[in-house]
């Protein structure tokens, strides 16, 4: 027991680090919109991260799996970059393309917590994405979860600054987001995050599908490489190239590229299946948590008493949604 109790606590320590790390991407890629634009910051990010990452990533192996043809050995680690590998991460890699773009240009114009909890929101969109593509379908956890997000994300799009009334903290509210909109309660930064979320789901479904199939590893590297290329590739098209070398980026690239796209990816990896799915859920909720403290902490950007609310029940709905789920396979597990 108390070995199972270090290694369960050794797990979750490094996740809730790798959460942290997430959380900090956000300031990190508000502070680099100060020297570079943000298509060439992710075609930068991405294609040093998948050079960087390549020999940590290739150390992955396929969670459980014993198929020989994922896991061909050191020595054979060309063999990992398949065609299916390569088709794979082209497609992934444009999925990838349109959250880090959209969330990356949000950025520009929104507030690091505003940013963090509506990126968060793309959790809820998964399992409908789930249906349309792979027919799927969403559980009742999935609707109460969406439920409970669409009203937290109402607060967030308020353009009003009358007190809080008993409607408020009902999902009633949800009627009075037409309104929310008309008033101009969406700005652009939100718009792009927005696009960003869906851009993610996407990631996640295709991403999910995929490592079933090729070696996780190697499939990262390339949808990175792939996401870096035709972000760097658009960037003149599409916005006018900045780059101003300064310590402040590059410090903000490190932190981006090595801490961001590597190592926290790569303990999510190792640690996550040493942990039961309901703890790796309640860890990786606190993520737009640690966005928004540590935007206050760097720029000293405070939340609204409506966008504290509205952040609250978005977590919560994610939680709920994936905790109905969990439960729910556990039921059908034993049944059958």
């Amino acid at each position: 027991m108390p070995n199972r109790f270090r290694r369960d606590l050794k797990a979750e320590s490094l996740l809730i680090l790798a959460t942290f790390i997430w959380g900090g991407t956000f300031a990190a890629i508000k502070t680099a919109l100060g020297d570079i634009s943000p298509m060439l910051l992710v075609g930068v990010r991405f294609v040093l991260a998948s050079v960087l990452g390549l020999p940590v990533l290739l150390q992955l192996r396929p969670g459980g799996s014993g198929d020989s043809r994922l896991n061909p050995g050191k020595k054979s680690f060309l063999r990992y970059f398949t065609p299916a590998v390569w088709g794979w991460g082209f497609v992934i890699g444009l999925g990838m393309l349109f959250g880090y773009a959209g969330q990356t240009i949000g950025l520009k114009y929104t507030s690091v917590a505003r940013s963090g909890f509506i990126t968060y929101s793309f959790v809820l969109l998964v399992p409908f994405l789930q249906f349309f593509i792979l027919k799927k379908r969403p559980g009742w956890g999935n609707l109460l979860g969406l439920l409970i997000v669409f009203w937290g994300f109402s607060f967030f799009i308020d353009p009003y600054r009358t007190p809080l009334s008993f409607r408020d903290y009902t999902p009633l509210r949800i009627l009075e987001v037409g309104d929310f909109l008309g008033a101009g309660g969406l700005n652009i930064g939100d718009i792009y995050t927005l696009i960003g979320a869906l851009g993610y789901a996407f990631y996640v479904v295709l991403l999910d599908r995929a490592t079933r199939v090729v070696h996780p590893g190697a499939v990262t590297v390339i949808q990175m490489f792939f996401c870096g290329f035709f972000a760097m590739a658009l960037s003149p098209l599409v916005e006018t190239p900045v780059l101003i070398p300064t310590w402040r980026l590059a410090g903000a690239m490190f932190y981006l590229i090595v801490l961001g796209s590597i190592l926290a990816l790569a303990l999510m990896n190792w640690f996550q299946k040493q942990l039961s799915p309901l703890r790796a859920v309640l860890i990786y909720s606190t993520e737009p948590v640690f966005a928004a403290l540590i935007a206050f902490v760097v720029f000293g950007n405070g939340m609204s008493e409506r966008e504290i609310l509205g952040a609250g029940l978005i977590v919560s709905g994610i939680v709920v949604s994936d905790i109905w789920n969990i439960f729910a396979s556990r039921r059908r597990s034993r049944r059958s």
